[in-house]
């Protein structure tokens, strides 16, 4: 049962009724017809994608008359929106029936025909789709000489159009069509240079139809990788473009699109490294994008004037957030080497400093923690959320030592709160080549685009990360640049409710919501959370009262046309950040910043320097086992050298003007 939460505890009654009877959402649903009851693979990927975008799937197996009457009813149901039969279910059905059922309030809802094999009887998917769609043939296609092929229909596959997509199939169903009878393919396997139709829309009457053929399950491991993301999309291609066309607004979808470029180790400075951070702002501007620095605690008290006051006024294209907190190796490493107690305090201590740094240049820094070389262990998350983080953002979203989900939605999302209910975000480095399908299906989805490089990227110019900005413009015209704090802010997806007020499925704790819709509506937040910290709730600034269902907690916050209101969850930690020692007394973290500064700042001026960070980046175990023999061997050779001067000295001497030789 729900209970209400509010910090005063002076919410009467009736108000805790009306707020928990709020909680139910209006959602809409997919009406899903088969034959037969059964989880086939058609039926897995239409759910998955359904859950994907918020929808409920209500399943009507014909089994006998009464089943057929249930299956219309639910198409005619004020809450479908889309409606998917089963190629072995279409002989059972009435097909004028069906198509007049699936027309209500002046519209047609989108009619999606699914699992075609080659035993499927052409003649049916002639009347279906008015004759476009002639039959369903099968091909084997050979392991590594396929892929799939997306088609540039604007209204269907948007930034997918022109795409390819990795194949995991050794034989595919494909479609056929008649000439001229205005079929179209949205989805095709490309092999030997051959387009086979596996997901296409054709025309019936005045309405339009879908059909998707069969497929295998794949066979992709599940792993920390972000880069099996278009596998994972490929093998649900047809129902998520179904879907995300059929539920527009009523489905999951984000508040806007948001990228970002994160510089890690930067800090202000010059010079540093290949970095001109007046070269890099002219470059920005001209290309519309934003720069972010993660910035290392332990550098804050020695930034430059003239920097300082560069940042304090193009906030629009350069902000701040953490790496680490004293950069010395893997300080959020295993808990082995490091336990959680000393990274606790490593956090700790990081955030007093940036404080610091702030109380000093007037320039802000977002509360996100990009984590040095790897992401941490889950535990230090739980650390991160303690101290109000808004996210942590690494090349993995996977915490060291986690297990990844098996989820496919998980491999589709940057972020996740699978860990300690934090939201955990991966990026992509544009230091190696980025599948162009990766961006086209995050623009797609609506995730946000995040990028990092090291000041060596921009060894050949300040202008290299300008194509990779100009593509990521050119796939999203309304692409929003901002900081990694605004991003985290923005951290969540909306929908569109039966009653035309919002369903926010939340990430961060911190909210920014955007009333967009042209009237004033009601956002019910909800955010998955383990309560295992005391929680309070803002609205701009001020308590707010939540509810909270198991392990989840609800916000009903009413929001008028065209104004934002922002939502924060704080959970009490009882740190005076003042009080925390900020100083540097380790002669150690010196050493490994002194040589950190002489790597960006020196070596890196050479090719070869440039090529030894590459190799050593690559092989860190390798090197430091290189380089700690090549030590201990100049070691043994000072000291052999050493014994051998101080047994020289040893050895009586002649005194001086003596002559040697045998005496006479």
């Amino acid at each position: 049962m729900p209970t209400l939460c509010h910090p005063t505890r002076t919410i009467v009654p009736v108000l805790c009724l009306l707020a928990v009877a709020g909680l139910s959402a209006l959602g809409a649903q997919v009406t899903y017809i088969d034959k037969l009851p059964g989880d086939s693979y058609t039926r897995q990927q239409v759910e998955t994608a359904a859950k994907f975008y918020g929808l409920e799937v209500v399943v009507a197996a014909l089994r006998d008359g009464k089943d057929r009457v249930a299956a219309i009813k639910a198409i005619r149901d004020e809450k479908t929106l889309a409606v998917i039969v089963t190629a072995n279910a279409l002989a059972a059905l009435d097909e004028p029936q069906v198509l007049s059922a699936a027309h209500k309030d002046g519209r047609h809802t989108p009619l999606l025909i699914a699992g075609i094999t080659g035993t499927t009887d052409p003649a049916l998917l002639m009347r279906w789709s008015g004759g476009a769609i002639t039959g369903c043939r099968e091909s084997a296609i050979s392991p590594g000489t396929g892929s799939y092929a997306i088609g540039n229909v604007t209204s269907i596959t948007r930034q997918l159009g022109g795409s390819v997509l990795p194949l995991n199939q050794r034989e595919v169903c494909y479609l056929t069509f008649a000439s001229g009878r205005g079929a179209q393919w949205l989805t095709a396997v490309t092999s030997a240079s051959v387009d086979l139709p596996v997901f296409a829309s054709g025309t019936r009457g005045d309405r339009e139809v879908f059909f998707a053929t069969a497929s295998d399950p794949p066979n992709i491991p599940v792993g920390p990788d972000p880069y099996r993301e278009p596998a994972v999309f490929a093998a649900l291609a047809p129902e998520i473009l179904f879907l995300r066309y059929a539920a527009g607004e009523r489905g999951w979808h984000s508040p806007g699109h948001y990228a970002n470029l994160t510089i890690d180790d930067a800090w202000l400075r010059e010079p540093f490294g290949h970095v001109n951070y007046e070269g890099l702002l002219r470059e920005m501007d001209r290309h519309n994008f934003h720069t972010t620095l993660a910035f290392v605690p332990w550098n804050f008290d020695r930034s430059q004037p003239a920097l300082v006051s560069l940042f304090r006024t193009r906030q629009d294209r350069f902000s701040i957030c953490l790496h680490g907190n004293n950069h010395d190796g893997q300080e959020f490493g295993s808990y082995e080497k490091r336990p959680l107690s000393e990274q606790a305090n490593d956090v700790e201590q990081g955030l007093a400093r940036m404080a610091r740094f702030t109380q000093l240049t007037q320039v802000p820094f977002d509360p996100v923690m990009v984590f040095p070389h790897s992401v941490a262990p889950e535990g230090t998350l739980a650390v991160l959320k303690r101290y109000n983080f808004a996210a942590t953002v690494n090349s993995e979203n996977v915490p060291l030592g986690a297990v990844t989900p098996s989820d496919p939605e998980f491999a589709l999302r940057p972020a996740t709160l699978v860990f300690s209910n934090f939201p955990s975000v991966r990026r992509y480095s544009d230091e190696a080549p980025i599948p162009a399908s990766q961006l086209a299906i995050d623009a797609f989805l609506g995730n946000p685009l995040l990028f990092y490089v090291h000041q060596n990227f921009f060894a050949p110019g300040i202008s290299a990360f300008d194509k990779l900005a100009d593509t990521v413009n050119q796939l999203q015209a309304d692409t929003q640049w901002r900081s990694l704090g605004v991003i985290a802010t923005h951290l969540y997806f909306e929908k569109v409710r039966d009653d035309g007020n919002i369903d926010v499925r939340a990430y961060s704790g911190t909210l920014h919501l955007d009333n967009s819709y042209k009237r004033d509506v009601t956002f019910f937040v909800e955010k998955e959370e383990d309560f295992a910290l005391p929680v309070t709730v803002f609205v701009d600034g001020q308590p707010y009262p939540y509810q909270r269902a198991g392990t989840r907690l609800h916000v009903e916050l009413p929001v008028r046309e065209g104004t934002s209101r922002e939502i924060t969850v704080k959970y009490e930690n009882g740190v005076n950040l003042a009080a925390v020692d900020i100083s540097k007394t380790s002669w150690r973290v010196a050493a490994i910043r002194w040589l950190s500064d002489f790597r960006d700042d020196v070596v890196s001026r050479t090719a070869l320097g440039r090529r030894f960070i590459q190799s050593y980046e690559k092989s860190r175990s390798a090197w430091n086992r290189s380089l700690a023999l090549f030590a201990g061997l100049l070691a043994i050779a000072v000291a052999s050298g050493y014994v051998r001067r101080s047994r020289k000295r040893l050895i009586p001497q002649p005194p001086p003007g003596a002559v040697s030789g045998p005496s006479t």
